[in-house]
This record gives structure tokens, sequence and C-alpha cells, in this order.
């Protein structure tokens, strides 16, 4: 039953700092309420047991994104962003894209959720979930694995190219 209790306590504490993040005046404390979320939702996924998970969670988002952000932050001149205003249209078309990202999630769990119940969906028994991951991601996604690793190599050369450009 303390796993529940627990799940509650660090779904509901990124419930808080995801609304700190949004309401926070300085883009700094914006940040840090967004490292937050990062690591309440790593605890809820180690609730879940899916330890792996949460390690990328936190070594990827935490640790290498959210660092990134702060330095992006830093670097960018604040008084100028503070004084230009964000028009009314803008904040429609972002409420109405959060509620569109908000429903199709909705629909991936449910047929998630469906498909494992109707037993679509098999998890080898006693595999952790690292081992699951790694099967599901070796055997049937291997192409777009690949893809993916392609296409992150492209933007890092890319990055490394422009950034020498600068330097000049």
């Amino acid at each position: 039953m303390m796993p529940v209790y627990l799940a509650y306590l660090f779904s509901g504490l990124a419930v808080i700092l995801a609304l700190s993040t949004i309401l926070q005046k300085n883009p700094v404390y914006s940040a840090a309420s967004l490292i937050g979320v990062m690591i309440m939702l790593a605890c809820d996924y180690v609730l879940l047991g899916a330890d792996f998970i949460a390690a990328i969670q936190i070594i990827v988002y935490v640790g290498a994104i959210m660092v990134l952000f702060v330095f992006v932050i830093m670097l960018l001149n604040i008084e100028q962003a503070k004084r230009e205003k964000l028009f009314i249209p803008r904040r429609v078309v972002g409420v109405l894209l959060g509620l569109a990202i908000f429903l199709k999630l909705s629909i991936v769990g449910y047929t998630a959720k469906v498909m494992l119940s109707k037993g679509y969906l098999k998890i080898p028994k006693g595999a952790d979930s690292t081992t699951a991951i790694g099967k599901y991601l070796f055997s049937n996604y291997l192409l777009p694995f690949e893809v993916a690793s392609i296409v992150l190599l492209v933007g890092l050369i890319g990055a490394v190219v422009l950034g020498r450009r600068e330097a000049k």
C-alpha cells in the first residue's frame, strides 16, 4: 500500500512543479522547477519497476538537457526577452497544442492497456525492464533505431561544423 501513496506523492509534486515551471517569472527558477519535475517522474518510474527508464530520465534529461537549458538561459539576453510581450493568440495556440498532446497520450495509453489486457503485447516472464527494452529494440525496431542513430550523428556533425565556423 505504501508504493501507492508514494506514487500519489511523487505525481502530485510533479504536477505542482510543472505548474511552477509555467508560472515562474525568472527563467532560471523555471528551469529548476522543470528539473524537479524530471526527478519526480524518475521516482514514479522506479515505483513502476522501470529502473532503466528512471536512470535514463535522470542522466539524459536532468543531467544533459536541463544543463543545456540553463546555459542557454544564462547566455540569452533576459532583459530583452522580458520587454517582449507574449501575444494572446500564441497562448491560445499553446493551450490547444497542449490539449491535443494530452488527448494523443491518453489514446496511446488506453490502446496500450487494451493491447496488454488482450495479450497482444507480451513481456517475457522474469525479464527486467532493461532486458525487455533490449529485446524489443534490437529485434522489432532495429531499423528505426539505426535511423535515429544516424540522424543524431548528422546533428552532432552539423553542430561541430557550425561551432567551428563561429570560432573563425
